[in-house]
């Protein structure tokens, strides 16, 4: 199986090395880096990673031409994290920094005014993406553009919550070829929220790139913490809305998960083939996947939030937990000391590790309409480095106090979430 995913970022190593030869490369620092969000109150926090915040306001204030920002949501409370960012992207938009943002159309009604809030400022454009009139789907997607030059793609949704009371886990990456491909996706879908027609869309998606993207055949060269180079390329969402060259998602996880070798580790907040939004029915890509690796000996660690225990996913979790090599835990973070906190203290980092070599960070959960009508967004890398910082993050939660295996025979309760 190893051939069908060790060419990506092996044997275009020296392809990918001319390539970037005219890439920008940062001022100071490696050109990727983890990003952590830590909940207050928490075990969390791997030593030697940035928080959210702080990467952030990094870009945000440091912006010379553009900022583009995809965005679930927004939802501030004042005097939060979150408020600092906002106001360093208005800070930005007032100095001449041409400011983009895209948001989701089905769930405006819940971040109405914080919207409003940023449209008041003629810097800023704002227009929402009715990914549920083209596809039944939302605007999943977390990620940022700044310059044409830098990105930031994770779990973490532009949410006080997500900045101060949830475990996320995200990437940034300073690279002109990288940053340009996510410039020219978020180019697209700013063309259709101007234009929804998906016919007209589709046609869209045929024509060439003014500049070579990164992609999966195609990949980029990274400078990491040390002096081993990173090989990476990012993924899309889902195949009815992204231009025709770049990289589905769903397929390149699958060429991941299908070339580990000795030991596999995903954390995501839901996980299940049982499809819940869309047609009813079986997912089996991802699932097929996960249970051959199991089968040819893979060990396969998952941790899912506690979120995921509702039915049918619970009997799903199940079906994976019973099977030789596959061991399934659920994470149950505790109240803040504020108390009840309601979409908040929950495991909301979506990422892989297979085999402490290649790393998968990405803003969806892995269910079908993540990948097959939702807009989403993550990156795929290749080096020691990453991966053994994110298996440092994830054996911190597979060995901690929050988490619960998995036993098929017992029942369990989902929690409250609001």
């Amino acid at each position: 199986m190893t051939h069908r995913f060790i060419p990506v970022f092996v044997l275009t190593l020296f392809s990918a090395m001319g390539l970037t030869a005219g890439a920008t490369t940062a001022p100071s620092g490696p050109d990727f880096q983890i990003v952590e969000s830590v909940p207050e109150a928490t075990i969390y926090g791997q030593p030697g990673v940035p928080r959210t915040q702080a990467v952030w306001l990094q870009m945000i204030r440091g912006a010379k031409q553009s900022i583009d920002i995809a965005a679930f949501y927004f939802s501030d409370k004042p005097g939060s994290q979150l408020t600092a960012v906002l106001d360093a992207l208005a800070a930005r938009a007032r100095a001449g920094v041409n400011v983009r943002i895209l948001v989701d159309h089905t769930f405006l009604r819940e971040n109405q005014a914080d919207v409003d809030r940023l449209r008041k400022d003629p810097g800023i454009q704002v227009l929402v993406l009715p990914v549920d009139t083209l596809t039944g789907g939302v605007l999943h997607a977390k990620y940022m553009v700044v310059d044409d030059a830098s990105v930031f793609v994770g779990s973490q949704n532009w949410d006080w919550r997500a900045l101060e009371e949830i475990h996320e886990i995200g990437a940034y990456i300073h690279n002109a070829r990288f940053a340009e491909t996510f410039a020219a996706a978020f180019d697209f879908d700013w063309q259709i929220a101007e234009h929804p027609d998906l016919p007209k869309a589709a046609v869209a998606a045929l024509e060439p790139p003014s500049f070579e993207p990164v992609t999966a055949e195609n990949p980029v060269l990274l400078k990491g913490d040390d002096a081993d180079p990173l090989i990476a390329f990012p993924a899309f969402s889902p195949p009815s809305l992204i231009p025709g060259w770049v990289t589905p998602e769903q397929s390149a996880l699958v060429r991941m998960i299908e070339a580990a070798q000795h030991e596999l580790r995903s954390q995501v907040m839901t996980f299940s083939a049982i499809r819940h939004y869309g047609p009813k029915g079986w997912w089996p890509q991802i699932d097929t996947a996960i249970r051959d690796a199991a089968a040819r000996g893979v060990r396969v660690h998952v941790i899912v939030a506690d979120w995921a225990l509702r039915e049918p996913m619970q009997a799903y979790l199940k079906s994976l937990a019973v099977l030789p090599n596959v061991t399934v835990k659920f994470s149950q973070l505790p109240q803040s000391p504020q108390g009840f906190i309601p979409y908040a203290r929950v495991e909301h980092a979506k990422y892989a590790v297979a085999d402490d070599r290649s790393v998968y960070i990405g803003t969806g959960n892995w269910e079908w309409s993540y990948f097959n009508t939702t807009v989403d967004a993550s990156i795929f890398l290749h080096g020691s480095g990453p991966a053994k910082t994110l298996t440092d993050i994830f054996d911190r939660d597979w060995n901690g106090p929050y988490v619960t295996t998995l036993d098929p025979g017992k029942e369990y309760s989902a929690p409250r979430n609001h």
